[in-house]
């Protein structure tokens, strides 16, 4: 039971990490300044975006490495809460390819030809993230109360 617990951790930790590290990127993504009319500055929502990745990544990962791995129900909740919000809809939106802006469209293309090699890496972190939230939901589930080897008198 443990064990399954810690490859949950690690699955549900890896596709947090990419998250981390691609936000990186857009923090100090470098663009020539366009104003528009409005004075709005499209180099700044990229790294608005950025830091906004960043922020979440880190929020994700505390939840995962502090409660979830003591085994607090609320924590799975809100990981599952995360990933349907967050985490699904920037990688089927702003996936390489597919995304508005050039340092979402500029991403090195797989070497590989056809369509399930191109969407692989679109499609591996989530099924990561998914694999491991449903290994974890029969052990939370079982447990009739969120604490691990407390006596309550």
């Amino acid at each position: 039971m443990k064990t399954l617990h810690r490859i949950s951790l690690g699955l549900i930790a890896i596709p947090l990490l990419v998250i981390l590290w691609s936000s990186l990127s857009m923090i100090t993504f470098v663009q020539p300044m366009h104003t528009y009319s409005s004075g709005f500055v499209y180099a700044n929502f990229v790294h608005e975006a950025g830091f906004a990745r960043i922020v979440l990544a880190i929020i994700g990962l505390l939840i995962l490495f502090i409660p979830y791995r003591k085994g607090e129900r609320w924590a799975l909740a809100a990981l599952e809460i995360m990933m349907v919000c967050y985490v699904l809809p920037v990688d089927f939106f702003f996936s390489p390819g597919l995304g508005s802006w050039p340092i979402l469209r500029n991403l090195p293309e797989p070497r590989m030809s056809g369509l399930s090699a191109i969407n692989f890496e679109r499609y591996f972190f989530n099924a990561l993230l998914l694999g491991g939230l449903v290994i974890a939901v029969p052990q939370f589930l079982k447990r009739q109360d969120g604490l691990k080897g407390t006596d309550t008198k």
